[in-house]
């Protein structure tokens, strides 16, 4: 069998050996130079279309970015000082390589419009004589109130018209309870609120260090029945002892994450069992700078300084039809009473 292969395999050999190749004339030599120099201007086309598309895609990313982080850094400033955040916007953008900036002030000053341009400079695309290309970007970020919070102090304000600066008391002391009607009945609380259900050491530990749970508004909390006094105190005192700043925060001068500055839900009475378990609603969250705890005894009394500022990064939550609904309200004037706490939010341009 092995012979026989042999055989085979040297038959075929000599067979194809004897097999005259075709010939080519020159006319035909040259159709085929022609195509094969119009294949490889095509194939050079593609790879510089194919290159050049994804270089601007990555910098059209790059350049959205930085748009978006210019918006954010000037909404920060709103709505308070417009000529500040379109300069703060304008400046980040620009730190960012981000040319032909414009910014406008939009939803009663509390939202930021930016938008830049880009020169992209091309690379196979030079062999058409595409040198550049110019991409745009526009943005838009707006103040928005949160609709939920994590971070929250328990402690509670009745709903009303806050004025900035104003002293408020945000838990009372003996013989002076927060009272609400129900059917002509009153009822009262000291202010604390109950968030976790495990007593004093629970609440004393959330005001010390911030409830990290998340509380949103329409939520329905149960108040503490007591006064809390000991508690209280205590975790007031730790909380600004844990002021390390020098100076230390004051209301007039104080950093942004200043332990003085607590989020308080702002409530509304809602109802009361048999028990005497008082339960309020959260209609929104305000910010205040932590002046201290008096009294003695039952007293203890907290007092904080009502202030407008921006929510630690990470505080907020909601869902995207309560964003989305914030910020048409926002947008129309119709979101009710402001009580000047915000986060930043990215929102359609």
């Amino acid at each position: 069998m092995a012979i026989w292969t042999q055989f085979m395999f040297l038959y075929m050999k000599l067979a194809r050996s004897h097999v005259p190749e075709p010939e080519i004339n020159s006319s035909e030599r040259g159709s085929i130079v022609i195509l094969v120099a119009l294949g490889m201007t095509v194939l050079l086309g593609s790879c510089a279309m194919v290159a050049d598309i994804g270089l601007l895609y990555v910098q059209k990313a790059r350049l959205q970015n930085a748009v978006d982080s210019a918006a954010l850094a000037g909404v920060q400033e709103l709505p308070g000082d417009t000529n500040r955040a379109n300069q703060v916007a304008e400046d980040y953008a620009s730190q960012n390589g981000v040319n032909n900036i414009t910014t406008r002030i939009e939803a009663n000053n509390f939202e930021i419009a930016v938008a830049g341009q880009k020169t992209v400079p091309t690379s196979f695309a030079k062999l058409w004589g595409i040198n550049e290309e110019q991409i745009s970007a526009n943005s838009a970020a707006m103040m928005v109130p949160p609709s939920s919070l994590s971070g929250a102090v328990p402690l509670s304000i009745q709903e009303q018209d806050f004025q900035y600066g104003a002293l408020y008391t945000l838990k009372t002391g003996s013989g002076n309870q927060i009272t609400g009607e129900i059917g002509g009945q009153y009822y009262g609380w000291f202010g604390p609120l109950d968030l976790t259900g495990g007593g004093a050491s629970d609440y004393e530990a959330s005001l010390t260090n911030n409830y990290q749970g998340s509380l949103s508004i329409g939520q329905f909390i149960n108040t503490e029945n007591g006064n809390m006094s000991g508690p209280t105190k205590r975790a007031v005192e730790t909380r600004l002892a844990s002021d390390t700043r020098v100076p230390p925060n004051t209301f007039d001068n104080h950093d942004r994450n200043a332990p003085e500055i607590i989020y308080v839900p702002i409530v509304k009475f809602a109802n009361s069992d048999l028990n005497a378990v008082y339960q309020v609603q959260i209609t929104g969250f305000a910010a205040f700078f932590l002046e201290g705890v008096s009294g003695n005894g039952t007293d203890s009394i907290i007092t904080g300084r009502f202030i407008k500022t921006l929510i630690t990064s990470g505080k907020t939550g909601g869902t995207l039809a309560e964003l989305l609904k914030q910020e048409e309200d926002m947008k129309s004037g119709t979101s009710g009473i402001d009580y000047g706490l915000y986060a930043p939010k990215l929102v359609a341009n």
